[in-house]
Protein backbone atom coordinates (compact mmCIF):
# COMPACT_ATOMS: atom_id res chain seq x y z
CA UNK A 1 0.00 0.00 0.00
CA UNK A 2 1.60 3.66 -1.36
CA UNK A 3 2.03 6.08 1.52
CA UNK A 4 -0.74 8.46 0.08
CA UNK A 5 -3.19 5.36 -0.07
CA UNK A 6 -2.84 4.62 3.70
CA UNK A 7 -2.79 7.97 4.62
CA UNK A 8 -6.48 8.77 3.06
CA UNK A 9 -7.27 4.92 4.23
CA UNK A 10 -5.89 6.60 7.94
CA UNK A 11 -8.19 9.88 7.43
CA UNK A 12 -11.18 7.83 6.46
CA UNK A 13 -10.63 5.54 9.09
CA UNK A 14 -10.50 8.57 11.53
CA UNK A 15 -13.59 10.05 10.19
CA UNK A 16 -15.23 7.24 10.63
CA UNK A 17 -14.62 6.42 14.51
CA UNK A 18 -14.95 10.25 14.98
CA UNK A 19 -17.85 11.00 13.32
CA UNK A 20 -21.05 12.73 15.01
CA UNK A 21 -23.19 10.36 16.68
CA UNK A 22 -26.67 11.11 18.12
CA UNK A 23 -26.05 10.81 21.79
CA UNK A 24 -27.96 7.88 22.37
CA UNK A 25 -26.08 5.55 20.04
CA UNK A 26 -24.49 2.70 22.12
CA UNK A 27 -20.84 2.45 21.16
CA UNK A 28 -21.26 -2.14 20.52
CA UNK A 29 -23.65 -0.52 17.44
CA UNK A 30 -21.09 1.56 16.07
CA UNK A 31 -18.63 -1.55 16.52
CA UNK A 32 -19.38 -3.03 12.66
CA UNK A 33 -18.92 0.01 10.64
CA UNK A 34 -15.55 0.53 12.53
CA UNK A 35 -13.89 -2.79 12.02
CA UNK A 36 -15.56 -2.59 7.83
CA UNK A 37 -13.52 0.53 7.73
CA UNK A 38 -9.81 -0.87 9.35
CA UNK A 39 -10.43 -4.13 7.47
CA UNK A 40 -9.88 -1.61 4.64
CA UNK A 41 -6.48 -1.34 6.24
CA UNK A 42 -5.72 -4.46 8.02
CA UNK A 43 -6.87 -7.46 6.44
CA UNK A 44 -8.02 -10.05 8.82
CA UNK A 45 -10.54 -13.17 8.72
CA UNK A 46 -12.35 -12.16 11.96
CA UNK A 47 -12.19 -9.86 15.05
CA UNK A 48 -13.81 -9.30 18.44
CA UNK A 49 -14.49 -6.72 21.23
CA UNK A 50 -15.55 -8.27 24.49
CA UNK A 51 -15.74 -5.86 27.39
CA UNK A 52 -14.16 -7.00 30.54
CA UNK A 53 -15.94 -7.45 34.24
CA UNK A 54 -14.87 -4.71 36.42
CA UNK A 55 -14.97 -6.92 39.34
CA UNK A 56 -13.35 -10.46 38.31
CA UNK A 57 -11.59 -9.46 35.12
CA UNK A 58 -13.35 -11.95 32.96
CA UNK A 59 -14.43 -11.37 29.28
CA UNK A 60 -17.75 -11.02 28.75
CA UNK A 61 -20.74 -10.86 25.38
CA UNK A 62 -20.03 -8.17 23.04
CA UNK A 63 -19.37 -7.56 19.37
CA UNK A 64 -18.13 -10.00 16.59
CA UNK A 65 -17.15 -9.13 13.40
CA UNK A 66 -17.52 -12.50 11.10
CA UNK A 67 -17.61 -14.49 13.72
CA UNK A 68 -20.88 -16.73 14.89
CA UNK A 69 -22.14 -15.66 18.43
CA UNK A 70 -22.93 -19.20 19.26
CA UNK A 71 -18.97 -19.56 19.16
CA UNK A 72 -18.28 -16.66 21.29
CA UNK A 73 -20.85 -17.88 23.83
CA UNK A 74 -19.53 -21.50 24.37
CA UNK A 75 -15.67 -19.49 24.37
CA UNK A 76 -17.07 -17.19 27.30
CA UNK A 77 -18.65 -20.33 29.11
CA UNK A 78 -15.95 -23.11 28.19
CA UNK A 79 -12.99 -21.99 26.47
CA UNK A 80 -11.90 -18.48 27.74
CA UNK A 81 -9.86 -20.28 30.66
CA UNK A 82 -8.04 -22.17 28.50
CA UNK A 83 -6.81 -18.88 25.80
CA UNK A 84 -3.04 -18.23 25.81
CA UNK A 85 -4.00 -14.52 26.04
CA UNK A 86 -5.82 -14.92 29.53
CA UNK A 87 -3.28 -17.63 30.78
CA UNK A 88 -0.42 -15.66 30.81
CA UNK A 89 -2.67 -11.94 30.83
CA UNK A 90 -0.19 -10.22 28.60
CA UNK A 91 -2.50 -7.56 26.93
CA UNK A 92 -3.98 -6.97 31.11
CA UNK A 93 -0.45 -6.72 32.38
CA UNK A 94 0.61 -4.39 29.01
CA UNK A 95 -2.51 -2.06 28.74
CA UNK A 96 -2.97 -0.59 25.47
CA UNK A 97 -0.15 -2.11 24.26
CA UNK A 98 -0.76 -4.64 20.74
CA UNK A 99 0.37 -8.07 21.97
CA UNK A 100 0.92 -10.85 19.04
CA UNK A 101 -0.37 -14.33 19.95
CA UNK A 102 2.73 -15.86 17.81
CA UNK A 103 5.10 -14.04 20.68
CA UNK A 104 2.78 -15.61 23.43
CA UNK A 105 2.47 -19.10 22.74
CA UNK A 106 3.44 -22.02 20.27
CA UNK A 107 0.52 -21.39 18.19
CA UNK A 108 1.39 -25.03 16.45
CA UNK A 109 1.04 -26.87 19.89
CA UNK A 110 -2.00 -24.74 21.19
CA UNK A 111 -3.98 -25.40 17.95
CA UNK A 112 -3.06 -28.89 18.53
CA UNK A 113 -4.63 -28.37 22.11
CA UNK A 114 -7.77 -28.56 23.80
CA UNK A 115 -8.11 -25.03 22.78
CA UNK A 116 -7.28 -25.56 19.13
CA UNK A 117 -11.11 -27.18 19.28
CA UNK A 118 -12.09 -23.70 19.61
CA UNK A 119 -9.99 -21.74 17.33
CA UNK A 120 -10.97 -24.25 14.08
CA UNK A 121 -14.13 -23.44 14.83
CA UNK A 122 -14.02 -19.54 14.12
CA UNK A 123 -11.16 -20.44 12.48
CA UNK A 124 -8.25 -18.51 13.50
CA UNK A 125 -4.25 -19.19 13.61
CA UNK A 126 -2.87 -15.84 13.87
CA UNK A 127 -3.99 -12.75 16.64
CA UNK A 128 -3.42 -9.69 18.15
CA UNK A 129 -5.32 -8.61 20.92
CA UNK A 130 -4.88 -5.04 22.83
CA UNK A 131 -6.89 -4.28 25.89
CA UNK A 132 -7.00 0.06 26.49
CA UNK A 133 -8.20 1.35 29.89
CA UNK A 134 -10.04 4.04 30.84
CA UNK A 135 -9.06 5.90 34.28
CA UNK A 136 -6.64 2.64 35.40
CA UNK A 137 -9.92 0.57 34.57
CA UNK A 138 -9.71 -2.07 31.77
CA UNK A 139 -12.16 -1.12 29.00
CA UNK A 140 -12.18 -4.52 26.65
CA UNK A 141 -10.50 -6.48 24.77
CA UNK A 142 -10.02 -5.78 21.44
CA UNK A 143 -8.63 -8.43 18.55
CA UNK A 144 -8.36 -9.90 14.98
CA UNK A 145 -7.82 -12.43 13.37
CA UNK A 146 -6.43 -14.47 10.68
CA UNK A 147 -6.52 -18.32 9.01
CA UNK A 148 -3.94 -20.69 9.42
CA UNK A 149 -3.46 -20.19 5.36
CA UNK A 150 -2.76 -16.58 5.57
CA UNK A 151 0.56 -15.04 7.18
CA UNK A 152 1.12 -13.61 10.71
CA UNK A 153 0.79 -10.10 11.62
CA UNK A 154 3.72 -8.09 11.27
CA UNK A 155 5.23 -4.85 12.76
CA UNK A 156 3.28 -2.58 11.15
CA UNK A 157 0.20 -3.93 11.23
CA UNK A 158 0.42 -4.45 14.70
CA UNK A 159 1.07 -0.50 15.15
CA UNK A 160 -1.48 -0.14 13.36
CA UNK A 161 -4.17 -2.12 15.18
CA UNK A 162 -2.94 -0.21 18.36
CA UNK A 163 -3.35 2.97 16.75
CA UNK A 164 -7.08 2.08 15.71
CA UNK A 165 -7.78 0.98 19.22
CA UNK A 166 -6.29 3.73 20.93
CA UNK A 167 -8.79 5.93 18.59
CA UNK A 168 -11.94 3.89 19.24
CA UNK A 169 -11.00 4.13 23.24
CA UNK A 170 -11.31 7.83 22.87
CA UNK A 171 -14.47 7.49 20.92
CA UNK A 172 -16.35 5.02 23.18
CA UNK A 173 -15.01 7.54 26.39
CA UNK A 174 -16.63 10.13 24.37
CA UNK A 175 -19.98 8.91 23.67
CA UNK A 176 -20.43 7.34 27.27
CA UNK A 177 -19.98 11.00 28.89
CA UNK A 178 -22.50 12.34 26.24
CA UNK A 179 -24.72 9.59 27.45
CA UNK A 180 -24.17 10.02 30.60
CA UNK A 181 -24.89 14.17 30.55
CA UNK A 182 -28.00 13.37 28.23
CA UNK A 183 -29.21 11.14 30.85
CA UNK A 184 -29.14 13.15 33.88
CA UNK A 185 -32.49 14.75 35.27
CA UNK A 186 -32.17 18.50 35.99
CA UNK A 187 -31.89 19.44 39.68
CA UNK A 188 -35.19 19.16 41.79
CA UNK A 189 -34.75 21.49 44.47
CA UNK A 190 -36.82 23.97 46.13
CA UNK A 191 -36.48 25.91 49.12
CA UNK A 192 -39.38 25.83 52.54
CA UNK A 193 -39.56 27.74 55.36
CA UNK A 194 -39.91 26.67 58.83
CA UNK A 195 -43.96 27.55 58.37
CA UNK A 196 -44.12 25.13 55.43
CA UNK A 197 -44.22 27.99 52.65
CA UNK A 198 -42.45 27.47 49.61
CA UNK A 199 -39.59 30.42 49.13
CA UNK A 200 -38.06 28.71 45.61
CA UNK A 201 -38.63 26.31 43.19
CA UNK A 202 -36.67 24.41 40.24
CA UNK A 203 -39.40 23.22 37.71
CA UNK A 204 -38.18 19.84 38.21
CA UNK A 205 -39.28 20.80 42.00
CA UNK A 206 -42.70 21.64 40.72
CA UNK A 207 -43.15 18.62 38.50
CA UNK A 208 -42.66 16.37 41.44
CA UNK A 209 -44.60 17.66 44.23
CA UNK A 210 -47.65 18.22 41.58
CA UNK A 211 -47.38 14.12 41.54
CA UNK A 212 -47.51 14.04 45.45
CA UNK A 213 -50.99 12.98 47.02
CA UNK A 214 -52.96 15.90 47.71
CA UNK A 215 -54.74 14.45 51.06
CA UNK A 216 -51.37 12.80 52.15
CA UNK A 217 -49.18 15.20 52.97
CA UNK A 218 -45.10 13.60 52.56
CA UNK A 219 -42.80 14.69 55.94
CA UNK A 220 -39.56 16.11 54.94
CA UNK A 221 -36.55 15.26 56.73
CA UNK A 222 -35.84 16.56 59.90
CA UNK A 223 -32.62 18.47 60.75
CA UNK A 224 -31.13 15.01 62.15
CA UNK A 225 -32.14 13.13 59.43
CA UNK A 226 -29.75 11.76 56.82
CA UNK A 227 -33.04 11.41 53.98
CA UNK A 228 -36.33 10.01 54.18
CA UNK A 229 -37.66 8.09 51.35
CA UNK A 230 -41.54 8.37 49.13
CA UNK A 231 -43.27 6.02 48.11
CA UNK A 232 -45.79 7.79 46.01
CA UNK A 233 -47.75 4.81 43.76
CA UNK A 234 -45.22 3.00 42.22
CA UNK A 235 -42.12 5.95 42.31
CA UNK A 236 -39.42 6.23 44.81
CA UNK A 237 -38.09 9.72 45.82
CA UNK A 238 -34.91 10.00 48.14
CA UNK A 239 -35.56 13.52 49.93
CA UNK A 240 -32.61 14.98 52.11
CA UNK A 241 -32.41 18.56 53.19
CA UNK A 242 -29.81 21.20 54.20
CA UNK A 243 -29.54 24.76 55.54
CA UNK A 244 -29.93 27.78 53.13
CA UNK A 245 -28.60 31.05 53.63
CA UNK A 246 -31.94 33.09 52.95
CA UNK A 247 -30.34 35.67 51.10
CA UNK A 248 -28.57 33.11 48.34
CA UNK A 249 -29.64 30.27 46.50
CA UNK A 250 -26.13 30.01 45.04
CA UNK A 251 -25.68 26.31 44.42
CA UNK A 252 -29.15 24.98 44.15
CA UNK A 253 -29.76 24.40 40.57
CA UNK A 254 -32.13 26.32 38.87
CA UNK A 255 -34.29 27.24 41.91
CA UNK A 256 -36.18 30.65 41.94
CA UNK A 257 -37.83 32.85 44.29
CA UNK A 258 -41.88 32.31 43.66
CA UNK A 259 -44.36 34.79 44.45
CA UNK A 260 -46.91 34.52 47.35
CA UNK A 261 -49.92 32.90 45.23
CA UNK A 262 -52.72 30.19 46.07
CA UNK A 263 -51.03 27.38 43.88
CA UNK A 264 -48.44 27.77 45.43
CA UNK A 265 -49.62 27.50 48.90
CA UNK A 266 -51.70 24.56 47.38
CA UNK A 267 -48.45 23.02 46.82
CA UNK A 268 -47.51 23.38 49.56
CA UNK A 269 -50.15 21.96 51.61
CA UNK A 270 -48.45 18.31 49.93
CA UNK A 271 -45.39 18.64 52.28
CA UNK A 272 -44.89 18.94 55.99
CA UNK A 273 -42.63 20.32 57.76
CA UNK A 274 -41.15 17.78 60.52
CA UNK A 275 -41.88 18.53 63.99
CA UNK A 276 -39.00 20.73 66.00
CA UNK A 277 -37.58 22.03 62.99
CA UNK A 278 -35.35 24.84 63.65
CA UNK A 279 -34.09 26.26 60.63
CA UNK A 280 -35.62 29.49 59.22
CA UNK A 281 -35.23 28.41 56.04
CA UNK A 282 -34.03 25.20 54.53
CA UNK A 283 -33.12 23.54 50.90
CA UNK A 284 -34.78 20.09 49.67
CA UNK A 285 -33.68 18.12 47.48
CA UNK A 286 -35.67 15.67 45.82
CA UNK A 287 -34.34 12.64 43.70
CA UNK A 288 -36.66 10.42 41.60
CA UNK A 289 -35.19 6.41 42.16
CA UNK A 290 -36.59 3.92 39.49
CA UNK A 291 -35.81 0.60 40.76
CA UNK A 292 -36.22 -0.98 37.41
CA UNK A 293 -34.34 1.50 35.09
CA UNK A 294 -32.57 4.10 37.06
CA UNK A 295 -31.01 1.80 39.53
CA UNK A 296 -30.19 -1.11 36.80
CA UNK A 297 -25.97 -1.36 37.16
CA UNK A 298 -24.96 -4.21 37.06
CA UNK A 299 -22.27 -5.73 39.68
CA UNK A 300 -20.77 -8.26 37.45
CA UNK A 301 -18.52 -11.25 38.47
CA UNK A 302 -20.51 -11.67 41.73
CA UNK A 303 -23.89 -14.03 40.38
CA UNK A 304 -26.70 -12.05 41.93
CA UNK A 305 -30.05 -12.40 40.88
CA UNK A 306 -31.52 -8.89 39.39
CA UNK A 307 -32.66 -8.11 43.00
CA UNK A 308 -29.77 -7.63 44.52
CA UNK A 309 -28.55 -6.11 41.95
CA UNK A 310 -30.40 -3.31 43.15
CA UNK A 311 -29.45 -3.87 46.48
CA UNK A 312 -25.47 -4.04 45.74
CA UNK A 313 -25.80 -0.83 43.88
CA UNK A 314 -27.92 1.36 46.30
CA UNK A 315 -25.27 -0.17 48.86
CA UNK A 316 -22.66 1.33 46.33
CA UNK A 317 -24.91 4.70 46.29
CA UNK A 318 -24.39 4.55 50.09
CA UNK A 319 -27.59 4.09 51.29
CA UNK A 320 -28.62 2.31 54.17
CA UNK A 321 -30.52 -1.18 54.91
CA UNK A 322 -33.40 0.23 55.98
CA UNK A 323 -33.72 3.07 52.95
CA UNK A 324 -33.07 0.46 50.40
CA UNK A 325 -35.87 -1.96 51.97
CA UNK A 326 -37.68 1.09 51.85
CA UNK A 327 -37.16 2.04 47.98
CA UNK A 328 -37.30 -1.24 47.01
CA UNK A 329 -40.42 -2.70 48.66
CA UNK A 330 -38.61 -5.17 50.71
CA UNK A 331 -38.50 -6.38 54.41
CA UNK A 332 -35.28 -5.43 56.04
CA UNK A 333 -35.02 -8.85 57.09
CA UNK A 334 -34.50 -9.37 53.09
CA UNK A 335 -32.08 -6.86 52.61
CA UNK A 336 -30.15 -8.30 55.74
CA UNK A 337 -29.99 -11.18 54.19
CA UNK A 338 -29.18 -10.29 50.67
CA UNK A 339 -26.45 -7.95 52.11
CA UNK A 340 -24.46 -11.17 53.77
CA UNK A 341 -25.14 -12.65 50.85
CA UNK A 342 -23.23 -10.28 48.93
CA UNK A 343 -20.70 -9.77 51.43
CA UNK A 344 -19.74 -13.56 50.82
CA UNK A 345 -19.61 -13.14 46.99
CA UNK A 346 -17.48 -10.47 47.15
CA UNK A 347 -14.89 -11.98 49.64
CA UNK A 348 -15.08 -8.99 52.21
CA UNK A 349 -16.99 -8.70 56.00
CA UNK A 350 -18.02 -5.11 55.77
CA UNK A 351 -19.66 -2.17 54.27
CA UNK A 352 -16.29 0.01 53.58
CA UNK A 353 -14.87 -2.63 52.05
CA UNK A 354 -17.62 -3.73 49.73
CA UNK A 355 -18.25 -0.30 48.84
CA UNK A 356 -14.00 -0.30 48.23
CA UNK A 357 -13.67 -3.69 46.35
CA UNK A 358 -16.42 -2.44 44.24
CA UNK A 359 -16.35 1.11 43.16
CA UNK A 360 -12.39 0.22 42.49
CA UNK A 361 -12.91 -2.64 40.63
CA UNK A 362 -10.39 -4.46 42.01
CA UNK A 363 -11.83 -7.98 41.48
CA UNK A 364 -13.68 -9.66 43.13
CA UNK A 365 -13.29 -13.82 43.84
CA UNK A 366 -16.91 -14.85 43.42
CA UNK A 367 -18.36 -17.34 44.94
CA UNK A 368 -19.19 -20.27 42.24
CA UNK A 369 -23.00 -20.64 43.46
CA UNK A 370 -25.50 -19.60 42.05
CA UNK A 371 -27.98 -16.35 41.90
CA UNK A 372 -30.76 -16.74 44.71
CA UNK A 373 -34.31 -15.64 43.31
Amino acid sequence: MTTDRLDSGLCALIDIIYRRQTPNRDPLALMPEWFDALRRLLPFSSGVFMPIDPVGGALCQGYTHDCDQHDMRDYLTHYQILDPYLIWQPALNNPDAVVRLSDVTDIGRTVRGEFGQFMNRIPYFHALAVIPQLNGVPLGAFSVHRQRRQRDFDPREMALFQWFVGHATTAIDYLSLRRQRDDQRPAAVLVMSREGKIQALSAEAQRIVESLPEKEPQILPGRCDASRIWRCGSEVFVVSTRRVDPASLIGLGHAIRVPHSVAIDRLAQRLRVSEGEQRREFAVTLEKLDVNDAVRGEVFGLHLSPQQKRVAILLLKRYEPRQIAEILALSPHTVRDYVKDIYRRAGVNGYEKLVSRLSNGNGASPSPSGPTT
